[in-house]
């Protein structure tokens, strides 16, 4: 058959009806038990009291000792490309400007006191589009 391909389905057929050929990929021995039994998983452990979202993880220390995002809760944003990149400008004028005193200024500390602000004029929100809701809360 020079120059003519064989299909996958004509090689294996070619190999099982060959009787003295080899088997392609030589059957695994069998383990002992002992050796069945060493790799065995370990046994699992029982759940146990995990402390809550809010809680401290280190015994003894205070609220005040916790780093501020340990004591927060994690929110996914998403947020448009302008929107990422006028906070990033922001927040370097304002690293900048406290010259290494205080905290440290990020773009989550920026959508913070974002939200405070909305929560704080949130009698005045209405509307149902994200528009209308950003036109009501601003002057």
């Amino acid at each position: 058959m020079p120059g003519q391909r064989q299909s996958i389905d004509d090689l294996f057929e070619s190999e099982t009806a060959s009787p003295g050929a080899p088997a392609l990929i030589p059957p695994r021995p069998a383990a002992p038990a002992s050796a069945a039994a060493a790799k065995a998983p370990p046994p699992r452990r029982q759940p146990t009291d995990k402390p809550s979202r809010r809680a401290p993880r280190t015994a003894g220390v205070t609220e005040s000792q916790t780093p501020q995002w340990q004591r927060l809760e994690r929110k996914e944003l998403r947020l448009r490309a302008d929107q990422l990149d006028e906070l990033a400008r922001i927040r370097r004028s304002l690293n900048r400007e406290r010259g290494g005193e205080g905290e440290r200024i990020t773009e989550n500390t920026l959508i913070r006191v974002a939200v405070d602000l909305l929560l704080s004029h949130a009698d005045s929100l209405h509307g149902s589009t994200e528009d209308e809701l950003r036109k009501s809360v601003t002057p």
